[in-house]
């Protein structure tokens, strides 16, 4: 996630029809939409402001690979980085590596040099595979300590529900030309549309394949975009950015069929040429 600063834009109104508040703001170059099915005081508004601009501030702190003053950056092996790391090493363990978060060299020299990598390199952290849903989780979670029951929290695509909208029904999420509906869990989306690289007249998405250290191509039979549910964002983020790094379509359907049978998880994959 690249960050050279935070901005947060906020604009909160209540409508009184149906309780429903909402935050609107940019976090990290990152739209983000908060709606809590509750009718807030302006001191409660204000302090649910101040709570977003203190994660995301911490996200940029400790755990932005970007950022060299980072924790993250600067003492890898610092006890405010164990458990996310600790849960870094879980997904990894849980996709049987295809999701890893120690790529950090080889993906910094792909996405700043244009370098597709070669040869041993050093593991370096970098979070960005599941950071957007582990900060989401992070709001959910603080939200609910303080006691709110229905909320819907959106960032950069990502989504956390808990509870019910307002007017009485689940929660309402498209997945293409599909309405989800979720009263408890989340999604995250991962794809490469918009994030192609040109070298020697081949063309590479930024995700890496982790099993054989190559970046992947763009072509017919690749996956180019993964939608997961899961019942955590963290966790949605790290499957779909698992499936995305498998070697085609047919891998990334295997792995989530896989995935499938052991969690509550499911997969919407679309490759170049094939939905499915």
């Amino acid at each position: 996630m690249r960050i050279v600063s935070l901005f947060l834009l906020f604009f909160c109104f209540s409508c009184s029809k149906t309780s429903l508040t909402h935050f609107k703001g940019v976090a990290h170059t990152h739209p983000y939409h908060l709606q809590l099915g509750h009718s807030l005081s302006p001191k409660e508004k204000k302090e649910i402001k101040a709570m977003l601009s203190e994660i995301f501030e911490e996200v940029d702190t400790l755990y932005n690979h970007w950022n060299p003053h980072s924790i993250l950056s600067t003492e890898p092996s610092s006890p405010k980085l164990l458990s996310i790391l600790f849960l870094a090493h879980h997904y990894k363990k849980v996709t049987k590596g295809r999701f890893d978060p120690g790529l950090g060299v080889q993906l910094k020299l792909f996405k700043t040099a244009s370098k597709l990598p070669n040869g041993y390199y050093p593991k370096v952290y970098d979070l960005d595979g599941m950071l957007k849903g582990y900060t989401i989780d992070k709001i959910l979670d603080r939200l609910t300590q303080k006691g709110y029951a229905h909320i819907y929290m959106e960032w950069g695509g990502d989504i956390r529900v808990k509870g019910q909208h307002p007017n009485g029904r689940k929660w309402h999420i498209l997945v293409g030309k599909q309405v989800i509906e979720l009263e408890e869990g989340a999604l995250a989306t991962s794809g490469c549309k918009e994030q192609v690289w040109n070298i020697d007249n081949t063309s590479y998405t930024h995700i890496m394949n982790p099993l054989k250290g190559e970046m992947l191509k763009v072509e017919k039979g690749m996956v180019h975009q993964v939608t997961v549910r899961a019942p955590t964002c963290g966790f949605a983020d790290a499957l779909a950015t698992a499936t995305m790094a498998c070697s085609s379509f047919e891998d990334a359907s295997s792995f989530a069929d896989e995935m499938k049978e052991e969690y509550n998880v499911d997969f919407w994959i679309e490759s170049w040429d094939i939905k499915h």
